[in-house]
């Protein structure tokens, strides 16, 4: 009586095609979450900081000092992303750079700027 097809269930994820600019979107909402955790757990470890056991376990684990680094890196890397890709939100609220030429560019220019950033410090960081 009734036919089964093979379909899936949401057939507009399938059919979509990724463009440079949903991904840098959605990547900027993503950033913001991961610095939001990120500052959550800072805090958290800044108000624990002040009792004496959990300085003391903070002291046992003693994490090695790349990871640490690389920690930092990452923090800094995800910042320096949301940062330069909300400037560009903003300069398309101000109504400029909104030409799709100029939005990929921007994009392109952000993706250059991070590659520089993250050569130079991995650089400092393993020298």
């Amino acid at each position: 009586m009734f036919r089964t097809f093979n379909r899936p269930l949401s057939p507009h994820l399938t059919i979509y095609t990724s463009q440079l600019t949903s991904t840098y979107s959605i990547w900027h909402r993503f950033t913001a979450i991961g610095l939001t955790i990120s500052l959550v757990i800072f805090l958290s470890l800044l108000k624990f900081s002040s009792y004496p056991a959990f300085n003391f376990l903070l002291n046992y684990i003693n994490i090695k000092m790349w990871v640490q680094n690389a920690f930092i890196l990452n923090f800094l890397v995800i910042f320096l992303y949301h940062l330069l890709n909300g400037l560009r939100h903003i300069s398309w609220d101000l109504n400029f750079n909104l030409s799709i030429n100029l939005v990929y560019s921007t994009a392109k220019c952000i993706s250059v700027i991070l590659l520089v950033y993250l050569l130079f410090f991995v650089q400092k960081i393993v020298i």
